[in-house]
């Protein structure tokens, strides 16, 4: 959501807050020419680039009535996007010695013209751009929201940045102390309100450490932190370079965090820093040094931590050599994204080709890191908070599911059920050593691999991360408040916080997901984010914690003596289900499975199984297809075959048509083996005991320390 005090502006501004590579409705790196039919076709079929055909439709010199006649969009809208293009084409044909420069300026940042974009155009850079536009007096004017509709003086610090004026409407106190945090912008997948947890606890915590202004900067309508009675002054508005130093240079803060608001503003870190802007907690030079997958390879090599093998290529003829050394399956890394965006394990040299095309363009300026992916591994996660020499561990993390699906959709368990005492202290160790290396002033979340014993390191990201929120409510130490409290200067001994203890509770968290909004969604899981929410609960122990956030999730729980389909694809993972099949059959449910399955349930002497004929056999009865349209499956476990030799499409499809039709028919899909055996564990266990509810206040009371 964009503030502006003309549509032009406020249009512009909002395509930038989308955050998708986009400067602006104009500006942005040209796609291939296009056809004038092709065009006509996106504009009267929209799609999310509509916007953007009709920016070029303009170009082309369609006329505004035949756009409006194939679109239906409002040629008030129209026309003010062909403002915006005209100014385009005035500031491409501009020269630095015109006479009529500062006007065309002046008026190219009243329509919401970026300095990127203004660069662009004129063929230099966007610092360039600022550094003219400031020598000529072009800079921004901070207005208020007016939320009394002038009946009365607004007093709300509501603001926002716009050229379409002519004084600040508040007054900047450059005696008080202030701190500026920088927001978690757009939500989408893989992004949510755990950065927005972390930022207004941020804005709290700086006000309880004696900040006499916290500043918050952010987009989201929908968040905590856009309430403009959480901050002392919000300002809603973009969350790039030229914006924060706008405002920057309005408040002159004591400092900006840029570490509580997810990826958006970890990936500034360094430009501000370079542009003079004092970063509190971890310096940008460590957070780079974290977030470039070569150069934090590179640490983990001199610190001795092992980690899968790696390299960072500039070519795809590179990459694929390098795969072929270290043989398939392996995992492409771009650096600086959040929720795994463009990550990918490529099996085969033709998926490698593929998904380097789409994590970016492969070229010195854009690298990736190409790293074995290590099959059949444990996931673990840790997160915590160092003030430059110790470290807080606030947890350590296990995943349910095998590595290989993003932690954001991993079912996840505190403390960890299944890892030896000696693989927690190597872990511990591990980490206190990342930690100190990088010089952490702040949170941070490292993920690691575990087979065979052995721990190996995957990333480290020095912010706030998306199970920070999980980790402090179910330690009861609020992680952003010692964060925020080192950030200011303090040091773990001076807030005398220990080590701390083992809970005697455990919480689980479980994803939730949309597939039945996105059509033709395919529930697997992957190395790339998909879960639209998560849900969180505490137990007993891990059976009864799971329980209660499945059902919070929304997790349809088959009852006793259900009905469930079951269909696994290869021979290890077929003789893996067996005794899942077995325990459901001693808990009273009707098993269906498909053929190849069935046969092995019965060498393995499990009979009384009911063969389902795949969905294209409609002509076959009984068929999968019938079954679950007359919902006489209560559940699907779905577990793939490995699709790496590219010879079995058949059956990848059919498999993909049974977890589709299960979503559209509401009946729930788990396509893990890991995630079968703790489910069905948690069901054998509701069979013999009922849940435990206890408030959070009880949790937390039966603590032996705790922060909150």
């Amino acid at each position: 959501m964009a503030i502006g005090r003309t549509f032009e502006e406020a249009l512009q501004k909002a395509v930038r807050m989308l955050d998708i590579g986009k400067i602006g409705v104009v500006g942005n790196d040209e796609d291939e020419p296009e056809p004038l039919e092709s065009i006509f076709d996106s504009l009267e079929n929209p799609t999310d680039e509509r916007l953007f055909k009709i920016a070029k439709a303009i170009k082309m010199g369609v006329p505004i009535e035949r756009i409006y006649e194939l679109s239906g969009v409002d040629p008030w809208f129209l026309y003010k996007i062909r403002n915006i293009v005209e100014m385009e084409k005035k500031l491409k044909a501009l020269d630095l010695n015109d006479k009529n420069f500062s006007e065309v300026i002046r008026d190219a940042k009243r329509l919401g013209f970026s300095d990127k974009q203004i660069a662009k155009c004129l063929n230099t850079d966007e610092m360039e751009i600022r550094k003219i536009r400031k020598r000529l007096g072009i800079t921004p004017v901070v207005k208020q929201i007016d939320t009394l509709a002038a009946e009365w003086p607004a007093k709300t610090n509501y603001l926002y940045v716009t050229y379409n004026g002519d004084e600040d409407d508040v007054k900047f106190d450059n005696v008080k102390k202030k701190v500026m945090v920088l927001g978690a912008g757009v939500f989408r997948i893989g992004s949510s309100v755990e950065f927005d947890w972390s930022g207004v606890n941020t804005i709290w915590a700086l006000k309880r450490r004696g900040i006499d202004e916290a500043i918050m900067v952010n987009y989201n309508p929908e968040t905590v932190s856009t309430d403009y009675d959480i901050s002392d002054k919000l300002y809603f508005e973009e969350l790039t370079l030229e914006r924060v130093l706008d405002i920057y240079d309005k408040e002159k803060p004591f400092g900006v965090i840029v570490s509580v608001g997810g990826q958006i503003p970890n990936n500034l870190a360094l430009k501000l820093s370079q542009a003079g802007v004092k970063l509190l907690g971890t310096s940008s030079k460590s957070i780079d040094l974290a977030e470039d997958r070569s150069k934090f390879s590179a640490l983990l090599d001199r610190l001795g931590i092992p980690q899968p093998e790696w390299s960072k290529l500039t070519t795809i003829e590179d990459a694929e050599r390098f795969a072929e050394e270290i043989g398939y399956p392996v995992l492409i890394r771009p650096s600086y994204v959040l929720s795994g965006y463009a990550m990918r394990v490529a099996r085969n040299r033709r998926e490698l080709r593929d998904y380097l095309e789409l994590a970016a363009k492969v070229s010195p300026e854009h690298p990736v890191v190409i790293s074995k992916f290590v099959e059949g591994a444990k996931e673990v996660e840790v997160d915590g908070v160092a003030d430059g020499e110790d470290t807080l561990i606030g947890a350590i993390i296990e995943h349910i599911e095998q590595a290989g699906v993003h932690s954001g959709d991993a079912v996840m368990s505190i403390p960890p059920q299944t890892l030896s005492s000696s693989t927690i202290k190597t872990i511990e160790d591990y980490t206190r050593a990342i930690a100190k290396a990088l010089k952490i002033k702040g949170p941070f979340n490292i993920q690691y691999l575990v087979k065979n014993g052995e721990v190996s390191v995957i990333e480290c990201n020095l912010r706030a991360s998306r199970s920070l929120p999980y980790v402090s409510k179910t330690r009861g130490v609020n992680l952003i408040e010692v964060s925020t409290a080192i950030m200011l200067g303090k040091k773990l001994k001076d807030l005398g916080i220990p080590e701390l203890p083992s809970v005697p509770h455990v919480g689980v968290k479980v994803p939730q997901f949309s597939f039945m909004r996105l059509t033709g969604a395919d529930p697997i899981l992957g190395v790339e984010m998909l879960s639209t929410g998560e849900a969180a609960c505490l137990g007993e122990n891990f059976a009864d914690a799971f329980l209660k956030a499945l059902l919070s999730a929304e997790f349809k729980l088959p009852k006793d003596r259900s009905s469930v389909l079951i269909t696994v694809g290869g021979e290890h993972m077929k003789k893996e289900v067996v005794p899942l099949a077995r325990t459901l059959r001693e808990l009273g449910f009707k098993i269906y499975a498909t053929e190849h399955t069935a046969d092995a349930f019965r060498k393995a002497g499990l009979n009384s199984i009911t063969v389902l004929h795949k969905v294209k056999e409609s002509e076959k009865k009984p068929n999968i297809l019938d079954y679950l349209m007359n919902r006489k499956i209560d559940l699907v476990i779905n577990i793939p075959s490995n699709n790496s030799d590219g010879e079995r499409d058949e059956i990848w499809e059919d498999e993909y048509i049974i977890r589709r039709l299960a979503v559209e028919f509401n009946i729930p899909v788990v396509t893990t083996l890991e995630l079968a055996s703790a489910l069905v564990r948690a069901i054998k266990y509701r069979a013999a005991s009922e849940a435990v509810i206890r408030s959070l206040n009880e949790y937390m009371d039966s603590l032996p320390f705790k922060l909150w």
